[in-house]
């Protein structure tokens, strides 16, 4: 049964190829007396322009830029105090000291641990060593009642003091 119908397929896929191509023949010429439509030549390209790169002139791409002569630059060049300016800030440097309030604490005598809460509403957990506000604040301690910190201000000088300060507890809402 299998071969009878393989035999049938194959007929009546033969069926389909003729060998009158005439009208197909007929086809081809026409289209190629047929005219195309015109094709606009390409524009003519600008003529290259050669360009000397003079890093004597021109600062050179893959070379760092050099820090340039500011008040920071000459301050840090000083022999006073100066924060650390590398140091990644912290999310609670964005904030001026009197916008954060300490709400509470955890931890024990040993590892305590203090709640800030942000104008925005967050609450953020610091210890000891981490930086606060908006002048390098370094918690020195944390105490139930209290953060206490020491902020690094500048003098006007072009150098910079430290100033002691603290964040009292606020359990109101």
């Amino acid at each position: 049964m299998k071969k009878i119908c393989v035999l049938v397929a194959i007929f009546l896929l033969l069926q389909g190829c003729e060998n009158d191509i005439a009208d197909t023949k007929q086809f081809v010429e026409k289209v190629k007396l047929s005219k195309g439509i015109a094709i606009e030549p390409m524009p003519e390209s600008m003529p290259f322009k050669h360009f000397e790169y003079s890093a004597g002139f021109i600062r050179s791409p893959f070379v760092a830029p050099q820090q340039e002569l500011t008040l920071d630059v000459i301050s840090q060049s000083r022999d006073c105090l100066q924060p650390e300016i590398g140091r990644t800030k912290s999310l609670l440097e964005a904030y001026a000291l009197d916008n954060l309030t300490m709400r509470g604490s955890l931890g024990d005598d040993k590892a305590l641990w203090a709640l800030i809460q942000t104008l925005d509403g967050d609450v953020h957990k610091v210890k000891q060593g981490h930086y606060v506000g908006l002048f390098h604040g370094k918690i020195l301690q944390v105490t139930e009642q209290q953060i206490e910190i020491v902020e690094i201000v500048p003098d006007g000088s072009g150098c910079w003091i430290e100033r002691n300060n603290a964040i009292a507890l606020n359990s109101g809402l």
